[in-house]
Formats: structure tokens, sequence, C-alpha cells
């Protein structure tokens, strides 16, 4: 999975992956990384993969996981019977 964010190019993967959840994590931070190598770039502060990549996982990481996990842990809280 590691290989997916090295570098800005689309990364063909088997398609079992395709539903595995660290596989769609993983995506989903490449996603937020190229977000940020853009708005970045629109600053007049334009940065290379590695750059952005890195800046992003040192600042960001942490808190977009944290968001992750209460994202899925929301959805997998147990919905009350009905009639209880």
């Amino acid at each position: 999975m590691r290989q997916i964010l090295d570098t800005e190019q689309y990364v063909q993967v088997p398609p079992m992956m395709l539903s595995d959840p660290f596989y769609r994590i993983t995506y989903l931070i490449k996603e937020e990384i190229r977000k940020y190598k853009w708005i970045e770039g629109e600053k007049g502060r334009p940065l290379s993969w590695d750059e952005a990549r890195n800046e992003w996982l040192k600042n960001h990481k942490e808190k977009y996981e944290k968001f992750l996990l209460e994202t899925l842990n929301f959805a997998q809280e147990k919905v009350p019977a009905q009639g209880s």
C-alpha cells in the first residue's frame, strides 16, 4: 500500500484490493495530498509530489485518520431496535 503514496500517478492494484478498507483509506489520503499540492500551487508555492506528501503527512495525517476513524465508528454504532 505504501507504494500507492510513493507517486502522484495512478498505481494499478489487483481488483480484489479495491474493496480492501486499507486500500480505500490510502486512496483517500492520496486524494487529500493531491488537493494540498494543488492548493499550495495556487498560493504560488509549487511543490513536488514528495514535498507535498511529506508536508501533508507531517501536518495533517493524524487529524485526518482520526476523522476517518470517527466517521467509520459512527457508521458502525448500533441502531436501537424498534419497539424497545
